[in-house]
């Protein structure tokens, strides 16, 4: 069902995933392989045979997000149209967001997700930066890559070149893990 064209460093995957997160899996998987810059995923994204209603969506996005520990009840909230789940709501850290987003993926005829949640995280140390430096150094996938970090407020920013787009996540994932980030 996924076709995978490789051409240059980028990936393009073109066909149909049955549901949003199959979707995301599979845009996972190619940014994974050595050697891919970039990767265009152009999935189709619906359930096989009928149409699922936009009530049921929301009913469901509504159950995975109380189902979902990492997600406090009633933080996010899920709106739907034509299949498309908007996320609204307010969270403390980064790792809340993405647990809300992938329990809706999981939802069957979710489309796709459009993200309105805020993070609101405690007030950032002035060392921020200095911290994210370090954990990227004790990072092994990282430990070759040349990385500038700076801050403004809460808005973590990293400037140069890792050697693969696993490398790109992880650094990520490490100014994420720093308290009071609000955005990278």
């Amino acid at each position: 069902r996924i076709l995978v064209k490789a051409e240059h460093g980028a990936i393009t995957l073109t066909g149909v995933a049955y549901t949003y997160e199959e979707s995301l899996l599979a845009e996972d998987d190619a940014q994974n392989v050595s050697g891919v810059k970039e990767v265009h995923n152009e999935l189709l994204i619906g359930p096989l045979g009928e149409a699922i209603a936009d009530a049921y969506i929301a009913a469901a996005c509504t159950a995975a997000l109380d189902a979902t520990r990492m997600v406090p009840n009633g933080s996010v909230n899920a709106r739907v149209s034509d299949g498309w789940v908007t996320l609204s709501g307010q969270v403390r850290n980064h790792f809340q967001w993405r647990a809300a987003k992938r329990a809706v993926s999981r939802v069957a005829g979710v489309r796709g997700i459009t993200e309105e949640v805020v993070i609101d995280a405690d007030p950032i140390p002035g060392d921020v930066a200095d911290r994210v430096t370090k954990a990227l150094k004790r990072t092994a996938l990282l430990e070759n890559a040349c990385v500038v970090v700076s801050n403004v407020g809460s808005t973590i920013y990293l400037d140069g070149t890792v050697g693969s787009y696993a490398a790109k996540r992880k650094a990520e994932d490490a100014a994420w893990n720093a308290p009071g980030v609000t955005n990278v």
